[in-house]
């Protein structure tokens, strides 16, 4: 049992469901219509005790659904008064942790043979925030344990409910990975900087993925299902998150060069340095130190010997920004 939310007119629309299998067909039903406020739904008659709607409970006892009442404290928590969830909080965290059990084998087994990879890889992500998803074979089954038996409209709404956790700038870079883009590319930018691959390529195989998902996952053939339109909000309506791989590179380079190559004998004039940036005395004057680090990536991924450029300008390049850092 879960509650699903949707929108209906623009208002926001809360459903009691539950998962069921109609016909050998995982699928759910609608169980109570909580309309646009489930906290309604709960009755508070003093202290830190509360009880549910008992002409909700009555509805769902006639539809034969499978729950109890400490499923539905779990289900209602977040519209559960404040001062009451701070009150029991402690409690209700020590009883669910005295109720966890090891997964056998065979439950073990089970969950890594029906957990499709699209929510292993949102399940990775959203836990971990990480792009490289190498190790999706080696995670834990019991990351995955909620996911088993559940209607795909439930996993979808439990998904969700999670992405409120990421930030503007993520969205773009979450889609690209649980959508295991980075796939279609050999190079190793691929999973670190997404933004310096061909984005049309990219836009390509975004559209012929979720289209694939959309037919073998959602069972949709004629229309996308509404689940999946908000990846592409996500993903064509944001930018990339930013990456650290230029300045990873920077680090390495002097790293590996900090005993074998000797220091500069000649410093960089700040002539030179503009020259080499392609700016002006008069644009160094108006440019802050965080513009001219911008300035110094863009060019650092253009000459960089790892992406097509060479040591002795990548060289140059660092003399450069050091010389013009230094009079900023």
């Amino acid at each position: 049992m879960y509650i699903a939310f949707k929108k209906n007119k623009d208002l926001a629309q809360f459903v009691l469901r539950e998962s069921c299998t109609i016909n050998n067909q995982l699928t759910y039903r609608n169980l109570f219509d909580l309309g646009s406020d489930p906290s309604l739904f709960i009755k508070y008659p003093g202290g830190n005790a509360f009880y549910f709607d008992e002409n909700m409970e009555d509805t769902l006892s006639e539809s034969n659904a499978d729950y109890d009442p400490d499923k539905l404290e779990e289900i209602f928590w977040p519209w559960i008064r404040l001062d009451i969830r701070r009150a029991i909080d402690t409690f209700r965290n020590r009883s669910y942790k005295n109720a966890r059990k090891k997964l056998t084998r065979k439950e073990k087994d089970q969950i890594a043979a029906c957990v499709h990879y699209f929510d292993k890889r949102r399940t990775l992500y959203l836990k971990f925030r990480g792009m490289d998803q190498g190790p999706v074979e080696n995670m834990p089954a019991v990351l995955f344990k909620d996911l088993v038996h559940q209607s795909r409209d439930e996993i979808e709404q439990h998904f969700l409910k999670q992405e409120f956790s990421l930030k503007p700038h993520e969205l773009k870079s979450y889609v690209y990975t649980v959508f295991d883009l980075q796939s279609f590319f050999s190079s190793f930018m691929a999973k670190k900087m997404p933004h310096a691959l061909d984005q049309e390529k990219v836009d390509s195989y975004f559209l012929k993925t979720i289209c694939r998902f959309n037919k073998n996952l959602f069972n949709k053939k004629t229309h996308l299902d509404d689940y999946l339109i908000r990846y592409l909000i996500m993903f064509f309506d944001h930018p990339y998150a930013d990456t650290t791989l230029l300045d990873d590179f920077a680090r390495a380079f002097m790293f590996r060069h900090r005993f074998f190559a000797p220091r500069p004998k000649k410093v960089v004039t700040t002539d030179k340095a503009c020259k080499i940036f392609n700016i002006t005395k008069k644009e160094l004057e108006a440019m802050t130190r965080q513009r001219l680090t911008k300035l110094y990536r863009r060019l650092a991924r253009q000459v960089h010997p790892d992406t097509g450029g060479s040591h002795e300008k990548f060289v140059e390049l660092n003399n450069a920004y050091q010389s013009l850092s230094s009079v900023i």
